[in-house]
């Protein structure tokens, strides 16, 4: 199989991923600090700086992040962070907002997501509301119900709530009284006299689970690409019976992926029009690093089933001895630790070699026969 061919059998693994991604980003902006964008876009819409300001009419999807954030204008889902945000655009679908001071006086049709240190609301919410924050303050309008997190909450009198209102028992709350009368209170972890770690501590059968579903997924990749690609035998011809340097090679240039890759594309975001091949190239780093245990796996599991067992090449067989020796690993405490320290660099070094060029064979001159 041809080189491109074997890569993109091997990213069909992220096809999930991309398919829940927006629309291949159709149209990204990128603007530096204290740019303004204005005009209308036909697609997704990513503003970025120190103090962006938007007052953009989007048909899609609307990010803007940075430090001083003023969103106006049109979309139908917005997504927005940022120290300050000031939003008063109009959204006909969701919008999500978060940052440390938020004043939102614009309208969504559909449900709010909101969260930050300050929260100001006085603008109007279609459906639900979901906020939460050190101290949060409703002056506008909710057609739906109203779910609360928060230190302080203050509810105006001027505040119009279709649906219920429901609140943690720790808020101190400040509302009219007809809404503190049909207010639903539930119990947070500071009531309990339990820290919130001790609270979300799991228990032994979830773990149990979690570990039986991981192993279950890792699994069902491994077998995936051994019946669409001939990743294991590339895999198993390169390393099987090779010296320790091998593997450490493959280690080290992992370790150098690991670090380097984040860092590449950070400095292509800021190059502006680098955007996209950024997104891509995080993309794809992210899939390697979510399939490095199954290169760890695969090594242990040919080491126990062909040296401890010794029985002939089978991957189904050692893919899924390896990879439950690895969930069994990573259950372990200090044990675990190790685990992802060695796995992680090694398997993005096996990938990052797996796409590298291959050095063509030299052909061998013939010999010939010497004259007397």
């Amino acid at each position: 199989m041809k080189k491109s061919g074997f890569l993109a059998c091997f990213l069909l693994v992220m096809i999930l991923s991309l398919m829940l991604a927006p629309a291949a980003f159709a149209e990204v902006v990128f603007a530096g600090e204290d740019d303004i964008l204005t005009g209308t876009y036909d697609s997704t819409v990513l503003l970025a700086g120190s103090d962006p300001t938007s007052t953009v009419d989007v048909r899609g999807i609307l990010f803007e992040a940075g430090n001083s954030v003023s969103a106006g204008g049109s979309s139908e889902y917005a997504f927005v962070a940022g120290n300050t945000v000031a939003y008063s655009g109009a959204n006909s679908a969701d919008a999500f907002i978060a940052g440390n001071s938020i004043s939102f006086t614009g309208s969504c049709a559909r449900d709010l997501c909101i969260a930050g240190n300050a929260v100001d609301i006085r603008g109007t919410v279609g459906r639900d509301l979901m906020a939460g924050g050190s101290r949060v303050v409703i002056d506008g309008e909710v057609g739906g119900s109203v779910l609360l997190a928060a230190e302080e909450i203050v509810i105006a009198d001027s505040a119009k709530i279709g649906g219920a209102v429901r609140y943690n028992s720790s808020a101190k709350i400040s509302a009219p009284a007809a809404i503190l009368k049909s207010a639903e209170v539930y119990e947070d972890s500071s009531d309990s006299g339990e820290s919130v770690h001790e609270a979300a501590a799991p228990s032994p059968l979830s773990r149990l689970k979690g570990r039986v579903f991981s192993f279950v997924g890792l699994l069902l990749i491994a077998c995936f690409l051994l019946w669409l690609t001939p990743l294991w035998e590339k895999i198993d011809a390169q390393y099987t019976g090779k010296s320790f340097g091998t593997f450490a090679a493959a280690f080290g240039i992992g370790f150098g992926v690991l670090a380097a890759v984040p860092l590449a594309a950070i400095l292509l975001m800021f190059t502006g029009f680098g955007l996209r091949p950024a997104f891509v190239l995080l993309l794809v780093w992210i899939a390697a690093l979510l399939a490095s245990p199954l290169f760890f796996g695969f090594f242990l599991g040919s080491l126990l089933w062909r040296g401890a067992f010794r029985k002939q090449a089978r991957y189904w067989a050692e893919l899924a001895i390896g990879l439950a020796v690895w969930c069994i690993l990573t259950a372990v405490p200090y044990v675990s630790f190790a685990a992802r320290l060695i796995s992680v660099p090694l398997g993005l070094g096996v990938c990052a070699r797996l796409f590298g060029k291959t050095p063509k064979a030299v052909p061998a001159i013939p010999e010939t026969a010497e004259s007397v």
